[in-house]
């Protein structure tokens, strides 16, 4: 009984292990013949797309683009009509080539001519003279999901075949909003080239892109490492008429700034909408909180510049947004149309040419700002206003400060006249004066010069004041002029020492230079050092500065139209920095031997910016500095650049007088 037991467990058991080794091989059947499915599916898709898929060829142009040497070898473009329209990549034609020869299927070889470029997309569109050309079909976007096959073809490497690389789609939407990925191997060969699904559908036109930079060849250095673009071939069909046209399809600009750090947390709070921009035009203003792009609500930062960064100039967007109202406290509903523009013109502030009397908050009822000083040849001038004279209203603006005029002439329409109402003794004037560019230079005497208090008394210093911000670890002196009253705003200046800081004998001459003025011009000043036991001014140290200075005007009465930052060497490039930062608090900085350093700032209506440069002309840095000038000015930002003579590590007295009378025409109009 036993023994016929164990014969049927025997039977059962190689029964078993036949109908095992018959699953596996039925198995491993089926794999290979997925396998062979799959294959022949791909080889499929690829031969149906190859007819438009097409070599191109560059011949000529420049070596290096940028820092990037250039070849000239083969890449890959698509046919997008009939007619001889073909796509490419613009990292291609980077190096502007002189000729372009483009390889049909067949080996048909032609000319061709760059008719356009999408400088948002990075993709050229080249034409032939031909017709009758294969069209692929476009897979709708609605229906690209993650996870579907997705194979990268070119013609580069035998005009006669196409290669291939086979991967899936990744993800959809990238490069905000431009672009799917895929983790198909792509190489720069490929580039122009289709991206292309399981039905032969075409998916994009694979091109590199980067998040964050904007140069033809940005991107390229991601190939072959299973992270790839394509823009959707849905999109290109779409623009296409536009495109064929010849114009360049540029980058849409709204000119808005956020508020916060963090683009995917953060609100879109506006920080700023910069002078003369589509955002500022529709009357977006700082503050602002944007609730919906074209309808849709956006509750982050990301959101908003995926709508905005897709999009072309010349695109049309509606922008909701809301407000709380200064005067009431009611919350507001701002719903705005604007035209996206291709670049944002620098804002050119209007120069009239005269200084305001410096007079308390509402001009004790008068109801207008008087004119304590009129620039000689200035539009002012021609127009006949006088030192004397009470402005009431600019245009049809009521003004009866300081800050209410200058914000009213600094938002007048741009190359027009600017009208001032007038009040001369019991007579009214109409004047008209039409803007100049602002000067440069600085003049000897601004009227009468106030009369110097106590200028036998600097060798016995002012006592400093000691100013500290909990969270910093900066050392801070507060200087006030013997004659301080709360009645008078003052300006404040910020004494910024080299890296190393200001030895004892060092801190002392300055300061012997400056309270006079300080007394004279009624400035207070403000003498921090570096948090670094070292001298050496850090990132910390930028926003301890900002600090400072609202801990400034907390406690003492702040004029804010002249508080300026003065450093030397690294100290002024702190400066620099500082007033770029902070512009709101900082109006002007003035750098002594100091490399200039980004990022600049734009000019904008409400914090004009100035700037006064003095470089020891044998310095080694002095030709860059120089150089830079350039970029300031091309921003409509004022600068006054002096030569000191060889070995000077200060201004000589002369023109630290020439500094007091620039900082006391900062609030010039």
């Amino acid at each position: 009984m036993i023994h016929r037991l164990s014969q049927v467990r025997l039977i059962v058991g190689m029964l078993a292990i036949s109908f095992v080794a018959s699953s596996a091989t039925s198995a491993v059947a089926a794999t290979d013949d997925l396998s062979l499915r799959e294959e022949s599916a791909f080889r499929s898709v690829v031969a149906a797309v190859a007819p438009a898929v097409v070599s191109i060829e560059t011949i000529g142009g420049l070596d290096t683009v940028g820092e990037m040497l250039v070849g000239t070898g083969p890449s890959s473009g698509l046919v997008v009509s009939a007619d001889g329209y073909i796509v490419s990549s613009t990292v291609n034609f980077a190096h502007r080539p002189a000729s372009i020869i483009v390889t049909m299927a067949g080996n048909r070889r032609l000319p061709a001519k760059l008719v356009a470029r999408d400088e948002v997309r990075k993709l050229v569109l080249l034409k032939v003279e031909a017709s009758g050309l294969p069209i692929p079909a476009a897979c709708p976007q609605s229906e690209i999901a993650v996870g579907q096959w997705s194979i990268a073809v070119g013609r580069t490497f035998d005009s006669d075949r196409v290669n291939s690389s086979v991967g899936v789609v990744s993800a959809v939407n990238r490069i905000w909003g431009k672009a799917l990925q895929t983790d198909a191997k792509i190489s720069p060969v490929n580039y122009g080239g289709p991206l292309v699904d399981i039905r032969g559908r075409v998916l994009g036109i694979l091109v590199p892109l980067s998040p964050t930079e904007s140069e033809d060849e940005s991107g390229a250095e991601w190939y072959d490492s299973g992270i790839g673009f394509a823009v959707p071939l849905e999109h290109v069909f779409a623009v296409l008429p536009r495109w064929k046209k010849g114009d360049d399809l540029k980058a849409g600009f709204l000119g808005i700034r956020f508020k916060g750090p963090n683009i995917y947390a953060d609100a879109p709070i506006l920080a700023h909408a910069r002078a003369n921009s589509p955002a500022y035009k529709a009357g977006l203003r700082k503050g602002d909180v944007l609730r919906k792009v074209d309808g849709r609500e956006v509750e982050i930062q990301t959101q908003v510049m995926e709508a905005i960064q897709s999009r072309y100039a010349g695109d049309v967007i509606r922008l909701s947004a809301s407000r709380i109202n200064a005067e009431t406290g009611k919350l507001e509903l701002l719903d705005k149309e604007l035209t996206l523009v291709d670049k944002l013109e620098p804002y050119k502030r209007p120069y009239l040419g005269f200084l305001p009397v410096r007079e308390d908050g509402t001009d004790d009822g008068k109801k207008s700002v008087g004119v304590r000083y009129v620039f000689e040849k200035s539009p002012a001038a021609e127009a006949k206003l006088q030192a004397g004279d009470r402005i009431t209203a600019v245009g049809d603006i009521a003004v009866s400060d300081r800050r209410q005029l200058a914000l009213a002439v600094a938002e007048s329409e741009p190359a027009k006249p600017v009208v001032l109402h007038v009040r001369r003794g019991d007579e009214k004037l109409r004047l008209e004066v039409k803007p100049a560019a602002r000067p440069e230079t600085v003049p000897e005497k601004l009227g009468e010069e106030p009369k110097s208090t106590n200028d036998d008394e600097t060798a016995a210093l002012e006592k400093p004041r000691k100013l500290q911000i909990a969270e910093f670890g900066n050392e801070c002196s507060v200087y006030l002029p013997r004659n301080y009253t709360d009645d008078v705003a003052h300006g404040l200046v910020i004494l910024l020492h080299p890296s190393g800081g200001f030895g004892a004998g060092e801190l002392r001459t300055r300061l012997e230079a400056w309270l006079p003025v300080c007394r004279r011009d009624r400035l207070i000043l403000l003498v921090p050092t570096a948090k670094d036991d070292e001298g050496t001014w850090g990132r910390e140290d930028l926003e301890f500065l900002g600090k400072a200075v609202d801990r400034t005007a907390e406690e003492y009465r702040l004029d804010a139209t002249r508080v300026v930052a003065v450093g030397w060497e690294e100290g002024g490039s702190l400066a620099m920095r500082a007033a770029a930062a902070y512009p709101e608090r900082i109006r002007a900085a003035a750098l002594v031997n100091a490399m200039l350093v980004g990022p600049l700032p734009d000019s904008e209506p409400q914090t004009p910016l100035a700037y006064y440069i003095a470089v020891e002309k044998s310095l080694p840095e002095a030709g860059r500095i120089k150089a830079g000038l350039k970029q300031l000015r091309d921003r409509d930002l004022p600068v006054t650049f002096r030569e000191l003579p060889a070995g000077s590590d200060d201004l000589p007295a002369a023109q630290l007088g020439e500094l007091a009378r620039w900082i006391d025409m900062l609030d010039r109009i």
